[in-house]
């Protein structure tokens, strides 16, 4: 009868009066025996001091005295107080008196009393740890058999617990036997006796205070009033077995029954079969502090308010209260506290590596029953560490919601309304208290929200992260609890503690996290045995206990073999339109299996050609870039983010939650001794929101790299985030798409191309990757590109010949692949400037480091790309197998810088230059200007008999340039001469006419 111990709780939320042969019978509801868990209410744990009642002069209902006692027989058949803690005192007895007066009688008249008032309701709170068992004895009393019209005749001795009295006006009813009773469906224990001996039966239950200290406390509701009641007296035996009993137990205390049925089968003495089992247990905890029990009560005349779970509302003053204490209990450190630890997989999954996975946890605190032996040690705190790599899936959070406190109200009795998607595991705890266990289950509470005691920052001052509430209940007992969960912030190591837990002894414990693809928990990413550790505190004050158990993995995911730690990701990329030149998405996947190595970071080149307009979109700039506070202007495209362990990993954004995007940013300043940095960069902004969790935004950042020689794109990321808040992402998939309008362009070459990338694990293993890329319909695309070149006409033989050379292409068209030159015999190349050509490693490293003669030139391109024009210098660079130096162009512009190369070559006088692999990417204006100077790079080579210098001279320059899509256009280009003086026209010759003759 858990926690049955010593209230009269006179359990009355229906009170029927019925006549049957004459006798008055008071029925109670066994719905108000849900909130009863013992019997333990009138009584206490040692002897209470007298509480007088306020002012009795003023003729009031209240308490005039309220005593319990906790006693053991004393060596001289006395009785001494118990005060050793865990021991089964011998009973319990408790006694209440009202506020009344005696008035005296004639002689042999019994006196009469006055009261100042009926007591309608009593509530009593026992000390935290007191219990008292659900099932006192094998034997129990039928409410039929209760209520007989013999009196108790049919209620067994056996199920005899104590005896009761009740004091009314005139008469004193003593030792009537106190049974225990079959209790209705849905109370875990119920006590009933026939209060005065006339017919008047009462009923006994008891609650748990859930939401509070967990003690047991116990009501009177509705107490009849037919008889002016001034006193009650109940005492509980600690063994109702016990021999010294047999006087009292059952029909051997009736003497009403004796005298008023003259029932010749009353005996004086009623033994029973002796079994030392335990009804009562004192806390088994040892404190400074008083052990104190409290009541209150109110009366019919001035009924109190009660709060919403039907407590008293002690702010009310019509209910009357009283207190009684003891001295601390001592002998705690005697107790004995042994529990196991035993950790499994949950069925009927196999301990798998890196997979979503359930976890039983079965806490044992054995402990001998018997009145003999003082009970064990109740736990007080309870710390279960997991192995490191067990750790929260993120997969899990996929349909989760979480509980709130508003939904699970810790602080009262309520039945919690937790959501049925927050419930992430189930608990069943044995209990000696009752006969069949607490069932219930584990939820997940709502981050952030749950317990202030567990919040370790100023931004969070409602809890953490991450808490279960644990809610189980039987027989009307209900239990709920929070439980702090800590993930390590570096490997996600989780640790569970719960703390304060409620002085009642538990035989058995079982948490059970559920399995599934969306289980709460994941394993570790390799087989082996795992260790899990706990610290378990008692509440008798004795040092913690260390248990550890072990779980053993031995399958990989899917109960395959164990995982051998590679590293073969998958990756592929497709497009949205293949047609050449043309607009188009592009899109990158990255995919790993469960088993292999996670992701570190990836880098990403794209095929000649396949660029962006860029002068179109806003550059996100810093510190907005890396906060992933980007405006929408920088915005280019998207991700999705698929995490968790299992077959049916989770994906980011969640549905309804904010996307996750994707933004250009500034350049990328260079990092550490071997980094470089970037023209450009990408924010991929991930809000990690999902279900009931929010680990705010995580930021990828990735520069952008232009190769100098081909204008491919390379993208690399930073190493991949791996944690947040103790929670490892765990990124299976990582799908990247830009899809801006206008933005990603194709190639206008036909030619077979590859995206090609490496990815790196975090343990440092590279994969190179690659996935096919091929626009078409090249040859639909116009090229029709056109060139002008212009010099001055004055030269000379210290500052040589002045040219420019300009190439237009209109957009739509195929781009320029190749260029090759044929200069005219009359501007020849100048010896002395080609050999103060650069040497080619002194250019490569450091191009400003080349001397100032090898600057020939310079040039500036114009590209729909970019706001802004490419420029920069010429330079002659030799390279030493090459019989002439090539012409190197450096063109810079928004941090971006571009080499083009030409190939010169000098036959028959003529310099021929080459540009044989031009970047695929569109060129609207390419202008080269080679000035006049000591270092030109072109002289004048004219007959001795050219008076006009270049002025009369043919200058013509053919030309072959080739479009990226293989079309080829041979323009003869006519040199302009600027600086000749106007020529004059030729006069006309009149005809002389021929004479006739």
């Amino acid at each position: 009868m858990s926690m049955l111990s010593i209230w009269v709780f006179f359990v009355v939320n229906r009170v029927q009066q019925q006549t049957n042969a004459g006798k008055l019978t008071y029925h109670w509801s066994p719905h108000a025996l849900l909130r009863s868990l013992t019997l333990s209410c009138l009584v206490s744990l040692v002897p209470l001091g007298i509480v007088a009642s306020p002012a009795l002069a003023d003729e009031t209902f209240g308490v005039e005295a309220f005593e319990s006692s906790i006693v053991n027989q004393g060596g001289t058949g006395g009785w001494v107080p118990d005060l050793q803690a865990g021991s089964h005192p011998y009973a319990i007895t408790t006694a209440i008196t009202f506020n009344h007066v005696v008035t005296p009688t004639e002689e042999e008249e019994p006196p009469r009393v006055r009261t100042y008032g009926d007591p309608k309701d009593i509530e009593v709170n026992l000390p935290q740890g007191l219990i008292v068992k659900s099932r006192p004895t094998e034997a129990s009393c039928t409410e039929a058999e209760l209520e007989s019209p013999e009196g108790p005749a049919g209620c067994p001795n056996a199920a005899a617990v104590g005896v009761f009295s009740v004091y009314l006006d005139g008469i004193e009813f003593i030792d009537e036997p106190v049974y225990n009773m079959v209790a209705p469906a849905g109370v875990p224990a119920e006590l009933g006796f026939d209060a005065a001996g006339i017919g008047l039966i009462m009923h006994v239950g008891g609650t748990l205070r859930t939401g509070g200290d967990y003690g047991l406390s116990a009501e009177i509701s509705g107490i009849p009033d037919e008889h002016p009641i001034y006193g009650l007296k109940l005492t509980l035996w600690g063994d109702p077995s016990e021999a010294s009993h047999d006087e009292e137990r059952g029909l051997c205390a009736d003497e009403k029954a004796k005298q008023s049925f003259k029932r010749t089968d009353i005996h004086s003495s009623c033994p029973v079969e002796r079994t030392s089992n335990p009804f009562l247990t004192l806390p088994s905890s040892c404190t400074d502090e008083p052990l104190a029990t409290t009541m209150s009560t109110d009366s019919w005349q001035e009924p109190g308010a009660l709060n919403p779970d039907r407590t008293p509302d002690l702010g009310d003053p019509r209910w009357h209260t009283a207190t009684s204490s003891s001295s601390p209990l001592t002998g705690c450190l005697s107790l004995d506290f042994s529990p196991k630890l035993t950790v499994s997989a949950a069925e009927p999954e196999a301990a798998r590596a890196e997979s979503p996975s359930g976890l039983n946890v079965d806490l044992k605190l054995p402990a001998e029953e018997s009145v003999n032996v003082a009970a064990g040690a109740d736990l007080k705190e309870a710390e279960v560490a997991l192995a490191a790599g067990f750790a929260i899936s993120p997969s899990a959070a996929d349909g989760r919601e979480a509980c709130t406190p508003e939904e699970v109200e810790l602080d009262d009795a309520k039945a919690p309304t937790c959501p049925e998607a927050s419930k992430v595991g189930a608990v069943k705890i044995a209990t000696p208290l009752l006969e069949d266990p607490l069932e219930g289950s584990l939820y997940l509470a709502q981050p952030y929200e749950n317990e202030p005691a567990f919040s370790s920052s100023p931004e969070h001052p409602g809890g953490s992260l991450l808490a279960l509430y644990l809610v189980a209940e039987a027989d009307g007992m209900l239990v709920k609890l929070a439980g702090r969960v800590e993930a390590d912030q570096s490997t996600g190591q989780l640790t569970i503690r719960w703390t304060n837990l409620p002085q009642l002894p538990i035989g058995e414990m079982k948490l059970s996290l559920y399995g599934g693809e969306r289980a709460l928990l994941s394993t570790p990413p390799a087989c082996g045995d795992y260790e899990v550790q706990s610290k378990l505190t008692p509440w008798s004050g004795t040092p913690a206990v260390a248990e550890s158990s072990t779980l053993e993995i031995d399958s990989g995911p899917n109960g395959g073999a164990c995982p051998s730690g590679g590293f073969a990701p998958s990756f592929t990329t497709s497009t949205s339109n293949n047609q050449a030149g043309a607009s188009s998405s592009f899109s990158l996947t990255l995919s790993r299996q469960d088993g292999e190595q996670r992701f570190g970071a990836f880098s990403v080149t794209l095929p000649p050609g396949m660029s962006g307009i860029l002068k179109n979109v806003a550059q996100c700039p810093e510190p907005q870039a890396s906060k992933g506070e980007c405006p929408q202007a920088s915005e280019i495209g998207s991700t999705t983010v698929g995490v968790g362990p299992g077959g049916d990993q989770f994906y980011l954004p969640e549905q309804g939650r904010p996307a996750n995007e994707v933004y250009l940013t500034g350049p990328i300043p260079p990092e550490g001794a071997n980094q470089s940095g970037a023209p450009f960069g990408l924010s991929i902004v991930v809000p990690a929101i999902a279900g009931p969790f929010d680990l705010g935004v995580v930021v990828i950042r990735a520069k952008v790299e232009i190769d100098p020689h081909t204008a491919q794109l390379t993208i690399s990321s930073d190493p991949l985030p791996t944690i947040e808040q103790g929670i490892p992402l765990d990124i299976r998939t990582l799908n990247i798409t830009i899809d801006r309008a206008g933005l990603i362009f194709n190639p206008t070459d036909c030619t077979p191309r590859t995206v090609t990338g490496a990815i790196a694990s975090v343990g440092g293993a590279d994969a190179t990757v690659a996935s096919p890329f091929q626009p078409v319909n090249c040859a639909t695309l116009p090229f029709k590109p056109a060139l002008t070149a212009l010099t001055h006409a004055q030269t000379s033989r210290a500052d040589g010949a002045y040219m420019q050379v300009k190439m237009l292409s209109g957009s739509g068209q195929a781009n320029i692949a190749k260029v090759k030159i044929d200069l005219p015999k009359q501007l020849p190349s100048r010896l002395k400037t080609l050999q103060k050509a650069c040497d080619a490693t002194v250019f490569e490293a450091n191009p400003a480091a080349c001397p100032a003669a090898s600057i020939v030139g310079a040039g500036t391109v114009v590209t729909p790309m970019l706001a802004g024009a490419l420029s920069g210098s010429a330079y002659l660079v030799s390279h030493g197998s090459a019989a002439f130096p090539a012409l190197v162009i450096v063109l810079r512009g928004d941090g971006i810088e571009i080499e083009l190369e030409g190939q010169t070559d000098i036959r028959n006088g003529i310099t021929s230059v080459a540009f044989r692999s031009l970047p695929d990417v569109p060129i609207a204006a390419l202008d080269l200007v080679f000035p006049v100077g000591p270092h030109s790079a072109f002289t004048v080579n004219l007959p001795a008999k050219a008076r006009r210098g270049l002025c009369a001279q043919t200058l013509n320059m053919p030309t072959a340039i080739t479009g990226q899509n293989g079309a080829v256009v041979k323009p003869i280009t006519r040199i302009g001469i600027t600086g000749c003086p106007p020529t004059r026209p030729k006069p006309k010759r009149k005809r002389k006419e021929k004479r006739r003759h």
